[in-house]
């Protein structure tokens, strides 16, 4: 008879476990757990100095053309190299000014931000004591002063304009080349190469530069 006894299933014997050292537990021991990201706040935080040459590579930029896909696309490759050639460079430079004109803006900013909240809580602690202490009045009077000061600082030397001017620019350079890759408009006809260099000269030279 096919038919099983009722129970049969319930008390068929348990699978046996697997012995030690298997494959599934190995990699169950050796596996590895992610490490959280920062607070977004933290990752974004400005550094306090900044010391690399804005000409030089830095470790986290990231390449518009690599030599894979020079290699890659054989039919493309006189043209991605002239990229690699003549315009990585001053789009680089002017990427990493952008860059380091934006960390000095946010430094600024968060320099006013701790002022301001120094400044409060002088101002609160004098008022908790019922007035008349006067190293706390001269130290909320002189830091008012410096964070004053400061302000017209930061207005003055726009570091916020110059790293948007800086950015735009940097964009700008590599929509003409890729304009230049398709062949689109002015790149159409004549000589492409020279008319993209003349381009460049020109968003370089465009007031505003940094």
């Amino acid at each position: 008879m096919d038919d099983e006894p009722p129970g049969a299933a319930d008390n068929a014997p348990a699978p046996a476990a697997a012995p030690n050292g298997t494959k599934a537990q190995k990699g169950s021991k050796h596996r590895r757990i992610p490490r959280p990201a920062p607070p977004p706040l933290l990752a974004r935080f400005p550094k306090l100095f900044w010391f690399r040459k804005i000409d030089k590579v830095w470790p986290k930029d990231w390449p518009v053309i690599t030599q894979k896909q020079i290699t890659q696309y054989k039919a493309l490759a006189p043209d991605l190299e002239v990229w690699t050639k003549q315009f990585e460079s001053r789009f680089r430079r002017l990427d990493h000014e952008a860059q380091k004109l934006q960390n000095q803006f946010w430094r600024q900013n968060v320099v006013l931000i701790i002022g301001g909240l120094i400044a409060t809580t002088l101002g609160a602690t004098q008022a908790a004591l019922g007035g008349g202490n006067v190293w706390l009045a001269v130290a909320t009077a002189v830091l008012t002063g410096l964070l004053a000061g400061l302000t017209v600082l930061i207005r003055s030397r726009r570091a916020q304009q110059g790293y948007l001017t800086a950015r735009l620019k940097a964009e700008q350079i590599k929509s003409e080349y890729f304009l230049f890759l398709g062949r689109v408009g002015d790149y159409a006809t004549g000589d492409p190469v020279a008319r993209l260099k003349q381009q460049v000269d020109d968003i370089e030279a465009a007031e505003g530069s940094t």
